[in-house]
């Protein structure tokens, strides 16, 4: 009897495990966006202001794209807001990176410093604070010019409270050891694909999403152009009502 109930017990637990693996197999799927990382970008230059690192590939910088899409898995928008460049060739080449700027930034939001070259890393960020450091000129020459498309996402993860973990087509995997995609449609969240890579675990975006860094995602406000056409109207009849008290 006792020999059954062993027995009992490790096929449930066989079945669990299988049922886990299966589940871990599925297609990642996206959440609805509620929140929101903004990032502002510091891109460095030598002392003269030239030679500055690489802000991506045209009309995709940053790998925007693919950063919104891996990280839509976590119903997270990723916002990067330019502010600016830093003159300093010991930063632009050699540098050790983040370490080498400044701690660990309390937040909202987080600063990437775009660099050419990083020793060893693709880039580096602060575990669990705002602050990291892209080796813009390594990420850019990867795969022939298609760029590691992913190795901004994986640096915000850190930034995001997210160590690395060792499952090869999870976006928190070492780079030593992750897939790391060759185009957009092999990224997660992609219903089309078996398998794609990028994933989130539940776990990792459980605690994602609890990161201080992030604030509430409100979608940005377009006028329609009669809204707009209305304002002019508004504003050209306040120009006039001011005009007349002036005169």
């Amino acid at each position: 009897m006792k020999h059954l109930n062993t027995l009992q017990a490790w096929t449930r637990r066989a079945t669990l495990v299988g049922g886990l693996l299966a589940a871990s197999l599925l297609p990642a799927q996206a959440l609805p966006i509620d929140l929101q990382l903004v990032v502002n970008v510091v891109q460095v230059c030598d002392n003269a202001g030239a030679n500055c690192a690489s802000l991506g590939h045209a009309g995709n910088s940053y790998f925007e794209q693919e950063a919104d899409k891996i990280w839509a898995q976590a119903g997270i928008d990723i916002k990067f807001v330019f502010s600016g460049t830093l003159d300093n060739s010991a930063l632009l080449n050699g540098s050790s990176g983040i370490d080498a700027i400044t701690g660990g930034l309390p937040g909202p939001g987080t600063t990437m410093y775009l660099m050419n070259t990083i020793p060893g890393v693709y880039g580096n960020a602060w575990l669990n604070a705002g602050g990291l450091a892209i080796a813009m000129f390594d990420v850019m020459s990867y795969n022939g010019g298609i760029g590691r498309l992913d190795t901004i996402a994986h640096e915000l993860g850190h930034n995001l409270g997210l160590d690395h973990s060792g499952v090869a087509n999870e976006l928190m995997a070492s780079g030593g050891i992750r897939n790391v995609p060759s185009n957009m449609g092999q990224i997660c969240p992609d219903p089309s694909a078996a398998t794609c890579f990028d994933s989130l675990s539940t776990s990792q975006i459980d605690v994602a999403r609890r990161s201080k860094l992030l604030i509430d995602f409100v979608p940005e406000q377009v006028p329609e152009p009669a809204t707009l056409a209305l304002l002019a109207v508004g504003l050209l009849a306040v120009g006039v009502s001011r005009a007349r008290r002036q005169a």
